[in-house]
């Protein structure tokens, strides 16, 4: 009850407000904007209802035909008194700006009714009164009676009231000649865009498919500015219905500043200008960021802001580049104008320097259609441009090409010449050549057979040494022997002389007195003791026959199975006389599998590696540890390791260590062969050496042989 009371209050006290204030009187006549007929509160609350400004005093009429609220975190009513003179009751009225983030109608009749709609762009699309890109309300007011209308708009961008009423059928009439504007419009930028997509596929010029692109967001935005992409593309979606208008005015001027790069070919004609453009993208980036931030108001003036500055930028490059003598330019300069003009006039009559009328709204979408159409006349023209350019090349390229042939021709006479008389030298210098070739492989095999010689002098040096000493010590042993078994010969035929008359007694007296002068005991213990050293010596004979027989498959050509710790072992046998005292010998031999090789080249491979790292251990004239390792790699290898304490390698030395005839010995001790034939040999078993080495620390050298030896 209470309500109804104060709704009737305010009614009655909205009916004597109005008495006196602007009132439209709807005529049948050309649509036109009403603005001058309208009275603006500001709300700077954003809390008001309808009933807190019907009655509120602060209206403020407008002058202009199209109220300008520029950009503003504020929400605005606008109150209008209308009364219709028309015999039709059937009106619509219209807000017609398509980019009103919210927009809240409400009529109060004179007869108290009171009708309310509320829509924007934070609505979905499917609730609005009627289908159209902008906001249009349809409402019935009998002839000569009065109504007041309420908008209460707000929005994040450009904020203006370009409001109509009239009746159904005139306004209907509007709506169809601005969808048949529009219309046009677009279908001048789809013809054009697949048209020059055509053209891309037929040139492959990447400047079309940047024009494409340009075009294409060219015609999305203002299809967004119309209000016809939430109608046809995206009638779902109230976010990027929302958020359409700043993304896409980002979008369209990185896209156009992007096809003027290109298609004025910026970083050759006006390279100096071409670097500042990445400062109108860092300035999109930070309306960009505002935006994300909700910051609505401030993201859209930047926006327009650095749109007005990047477009008469690109005029001025447009000039820069024209002057260097570039021709498509000039087409450039003129498309790019009319659409600066069309944007400009745009922006001017959003900020309200001038009117807002048909000729302000649609002045971008003309210089646009305008534009896009020139631009593609441009792109014919710099084909056209391009192609005298690369036939002027050609022509350019031929008569250098006659040119040459002419020099060739007199150069081959020439060259002819010398060629003769270089043949003639060449053949003479192949002649001696093959002479030096010659001798320096009977130098390398006598080298070789040098090197071998060498390893079998040490070879028979260490077997002399080293059967000498056990020969030695057999024969120090046969005479004492000898003496031994004649006193034990010499006893026995003392018991044989003993006959049945002899007196025995005396016999045995005689025995045992001779068996005290040798001591028995002592020449029996002494025997075994002999026969023990000389079992000894037999052996290690024996042992160093057996290494000499393993060691000694030099030159066997075949693949065998052999275990690598038995050559090692045969190796070290061979080379042992030549290992000093104060060299020491650490094995560390692992239980490695049986692999086939080449026996005998292996123990070569050993005998020079153990005897290079002898000779790096005696320089240092302190002795040191020689340490000899085998172990399994991994299922299909094995790995020798030798390890010394000696001088080392510097990195030079290291880099040349496998080079025939380089050696670090003085002249006459080596050949320089012996570690190049190691690398033959690895090589040849398709192994892997490695060195580890560091000057003054000593060196490793690990061998990697595969288990399995497939020989081609």
């Amino acid at each position: 009850m209470n309500r109804a009371f104060y709704t009737f209050l305010s009614l009655f006290f909205i009916s004597i407000y109005t008495y006196g204030q602007p009132l439209f009187i709807i005529e049948q006549k050309e649509k036109k904007y009403i603005g001058k007929h309208i009275e603006i509160l500001e709300d700077t609350s954003n809390k008001l209802t309808l009933h807190d400004v019907i009655n509120n005093p602060n209206f403020v009429r407008s002058t202009t035909e199209v109220p300008n609220l520029s950009v503003s975190n504020n929400s605005y009513w606008l109150k209008i008194n209308i009364k219709n003179t028309l015999d039709t009751p059937n009106l619509i009225a219209q807000m017609g700006l398509a980019t009103i983030d919210y927009v809240n109608y409400y009529i109060i009749y004179d007869d108290k009714r009171i009708d309310s709609i509320k829509t924007g762009d934070h609505t979905p699309f499917s609730s609005r009164p009627l289908m159209r890109p902008d906001f249009s309300f349809r409402f019935t007011l009998e002839k000569n009676r009065q109504a007041t209308i309420f908008f209460k708009i707000k929005s994040g961008e450009q904020l203006q009231a370009p409001v109509t009423i009239g009746p159904e059928n005139l306004m209907i009439e509007s709506f169809f000649n601005a969808d048949l504007i529009m219309g046009v419009y677009f279908g001048i930028v789809f013809v054009m865009m697949l048209y020059n997509l055509f053209v891309y596929y037929s040139t492959r010029d990447k400047s079309y498919i940047y024009y494409v692109v340009y075009i294409s967001i060219v015609g999305l935005t203002q299809l967004n500015f119309q209000g016809y992409s939430y109608k046809y593309i995206w009638p779902g979606s109230v976010f990027i219905s929302h958020q359409a208008v700043y993304v896409l005015s980002i979008l369209v001027g990185i896209a156009s500043v992007l096809f003027e790069k290109k298609f004025l070919m910026t970083y050759q004609y006006a390279s100096k200008e071409d670097k500042w453009f990445k400062l109108f993208y860092a300035v999109y980036f930070i309306s960009f960021i505002f935006l994300l931030l909700n910051k609505l108001n401030l993201s859209y003036q930047i926006i327009q802001i650095n749109a007005m500055c990047t477009a008469l930028y690109m005029l001025y490059v447009a000039v820069v580049v024209l002057k260097k003598g570039f021709r498509p330019a000039a087409y450039f300069l003129v498309a790019w104008s009319i659409f600066l003009i069309g944007v400009c006039v745009y922006v001017l009559k959003d900020i309200g320097i001038l009117p807002y009328n048909n000729i302000t709204y649609y002045m971008m979408p003309f210089g646009s259609a305008v534009e896009v159409i020139l631009l593609s006349f441009a792109l014919a023209d710099r084909i056209n441009t391009l192609k005298k350019e690369k036939e002027d090349s050609q022509v350019q390229v031929l008569l250098a090409l006659q040119e040459n042939q002419k020099l060739i021709k007199e150069q081959n006479i020439f060259l002819e010449q010398k060629v003769n008389e270089r043949t003639l030298e060449l053949a003479e210098t192949n002649q001696e050549l093959n002479v030096t070739l010659k001798d320096l492989k009977n130098t390398q095999a006598q080298l070789v057979s040098a090197e071998k010689m060498a390893s079998l002098g040490q070879l028979t040096a260490g077997i002399a040494h080293e059967i000498n000493n056990p020969i030695n010590f057999v024969s120090a042993n046969i005479k004492p022997l000898q003496m031994d078994v004649n006193d034990i010969m010499e006893v026995i035929a003392k018991y044989e002389s003993i006959t049945g008359n002899d007196h025995l007694k005396e016999k045995l007296e005689e025995i045992e007195a001779f068996k005290k002068k040798i001591d028995l005991e002592y020449t029996k213990g002494e025997i075994k003791t002999l026969l023990a050293g000389i079992e000894d010596g037999a052996k290690r004979t024996a042992e160093i026959v057996t290494g000499l027989k393993t060691f000694s498959r030099l030159d066997e050509s075949d693949v065998k199975t052999a275990n690598v710790n038995d050559g090692i072992e045969s190796t070290l046998t061979m080379v042992r006389s030549a290992i000093p005292e104060n060299i020491k010998i650490v094995k560390h031999l692992g239980a490695i599998p049986i692999i086939e090789c080449f026996p005998g080249k292996l123990n070569q491979v050993f005998m020079n590696t153990f005897n290079n790292a002898i000779h790096a251990i005696e320089e240092t004239k302190a002795g040191g540890t020689l340490t000899i390792s085998s172990y399994v790699l991994d299922e299909d290898h094995i790995c020798v390791s030798v390890e010394d304490t000696g001088i080392g390698m510097t990195p030079e030395t290291k880099a040349k260590i496998f080079e025939p005839f380089f050696t670090t010995k003085d002249v006459g001790q080596g050949t320089g062969l012996g570690m190049s034939i190691v690398f033959t040999i690895i090589e040849s078993h398709k192994g892997d050496i490695n060195i580890e080495t560091e000057f003054g620390k000593g060196t490793k050298i690990i061998f990697t042989l595969p288990m399995k030896l497939a020989v081609s």
